[in-house]
């Protein structure tokens, strides 16, 4: 085992045991230099569009284009990664990421514009379940919620920053040098990745058995014929996706519930961009690039909420992360009330910081709940449908500000944040299925005297396997039976 992969055992973390893992280092630099460059094309790429092709449905299509593989063909993306170094697929995502955005200046037509992007959303579609994968392998036991909390800051400054270095980068070489400044960055992002250790390969399950090969009748049908068994073949393996994410979530209350509130945050997060580029234009038209300001100021919230999510480690997690999502959900809200920019920029920042606060410990959770050879699958599955959701909010956003108003639409959004974290209030705090036993145990501890250290070891065993989450065992069994 190298020094990447050495965990330290002990209660409670700190960022001083992440930090002195190289591994984490490399996986945090990597995701930031990752998130930077790409953040620059999310401003170039439109420029780029409406300079050529003026405006119109294209530059929503475009932009639209790096979701569809992860709606499309996410669920099949797990697989991948279980079968195969996640370390080398995330490099290979980051390095053809790279090359499609270096051709974005080269195109000569719309289509070729819109394939890259396609291409961009493969390389995400991939690169983001293999980096999840990797957090086990890196991040010391007993410091889930600092690493996770280094991971959603690499994430969420490059927010603020990559915009920030994209207009003086576009203002003084040209549009066309944000796509290479996004290829010198996934050249990077691919090299910190290189000394990470490989991770054993998992065994195949015993009663695993290959996919049936189509018979070479089926080749001569028409293209028409292909296509629906195509989407057939798509429908099947999303419903698959899910039906394995609900085995790995099932029994585990508080696991289950982050998985549904995740879903509900995307349809709030879609219903939030439509409001917000409404909101700035209804009440500050006369504040030039207002909505870029927004948006900064929830990206700067954001980095800071996630550094700060450690200092709630002795709360109770469940009541974290309802608090964070509630608290989120007023900010938003608060927003109809103030016709004020600092007062809208302020609001947005406190929603920054809980929106992050949330999000760390939910990634924890999820690491500390659900194996590590489980985890590149759950996200490979909860990406394409979280995708969809987000899809969907955006689409209903459009209908929701239209027909009901800007200042119903923030109290929309802020609902749909709120509500389902209060609804599932009892699973996400569940009363502690120990605090009985310790409570006998110290009654007994007298009784017990110096036969303590003896069944120490044992107890400790005992509690550990407690620990392991039910479904676990489940899942696996159910994937040695055919669907």
């Amino acid at each position: 085992m190298t020094e990447d992969t050495q965990t330290t055992k002990a209660p409670g973390g700190s960022f001083t045991r992440v930090l002195r893992s190289p591994g984490a280092l490399r996986l945090v630099g990597s995701l930031f230099v990752l998130e930077t460059g790409s953040a620059m094309t999310t401003v170039g790429l439109p420029l780029l569009v409406m300079q050529r092709y003026g405006l119109g449905l294209e530059v929503g299509f475009t932009l639209a284009a790096r979701f569809l593989p992860n709606i499309l063909l996410g669920a099949l993306a797990g697989q991948i990664v279980d079968r195969n170094d996640p370390r080398r697929v995330a490099m290979f995502a980051a390095l053809g990421s790279g090359l499609a955005a270096l051709l974005f200046p080269f195109t000569t037509a719309m289509w070729q514009v819109q394939l890259l992007a396609l291409a961009i959303g493969v390389g995400y579609m991939f690169g983001f379940p293999a980096t999840m994968a990797l957090r086990p392998q890196v991040i010391p036991e007993g410091s889930e919620l600092e690493g996770n909390g280094l991971i959603v800051t690499a994430e969420r400054v490059p927010k603020l920053l990559g915009p920030a270095l994209a207009g003086p980068i576009a203002a003084a070489a040209g549009i066309g040098w944000l796509f290479c400044a996004e290829a010198a960055t996934a050249l990077a992002a691919a090299a910190l990745l290189t000394r990470l250790p490989r991770t054993a390969k998992p065994a195949a399950p015993s009663g695993a058995t290959e996919t049936p090969r189509t018979g070479s009748g089926t080749a001569r049908q028409g293209p028409v014929s292909a296509v629906g068994r195509w989407l057939a073949a798509w429908a099947r393996s999303l419903a698959i996706g899910a039906r394995d994410l609900v085995r790995m979530v099932r029994g585990d209350g508080r696991l289950s519930s982050l998985t549904v509130t995740a879903f509900t945050y995307m349809v709030a997060l879609g219903l939030g961009r439509t409001f917000l580029a409404a909101y700035s234009l209804r009440d500050f038209a006369s504040v030039p690039a207002m909505l870029g300001y927004l948006l900064a100021a929830m990206g700067l919230g954001g980095a800071l909420g996630a550094l700060a999510a450690a200092a709630f480690r002795r709360w109770n997690q469940g009541w974290v992360y309802i608090l964070g999502n509630a608290l989120e959900g007023l900010c938003w809200i608060a927003l109809i009330a103030t016709g004020e920019w600092y007062l809208a920029l302020a609001l947005l920042f406190a929603a920054g910081v809980f929106e992050s606060i949330a999000s760390v410990v939910y990634f924890a959770e999820v690491q500390k709940r659900l194996p590590a050879d489980l985890q590149g699958r759950y996200y490979a599955t909860l990406v394409p449908l979280s995708d969809v959701f987000l899809v969907a909010g955006t689409v209903l956003g459009g209908v929701l500000v239209a027909r009901a108003g800007v200042s119903w639409s923030a109290v929309l959004v802020g609902l749909a944040m709120a509500v389902p974290v209060l609804v599932l209030v009892t699973r996400l705090v569940p009363e502690r299925p120990t605090a009985a036993a310790e409570a006998e145990a110290e009654e007994r501890a007298p009784e017990a005297g110096a036969e303590a250290p003896r069944t120490g070891g044992k107890t400790l065993e005992a509690v550990r396997a407690a620990e392991e989450t039910p479904q676990t065992g489940e899942f696996r069994a159910a994937e040695k039976t055919p669907a």
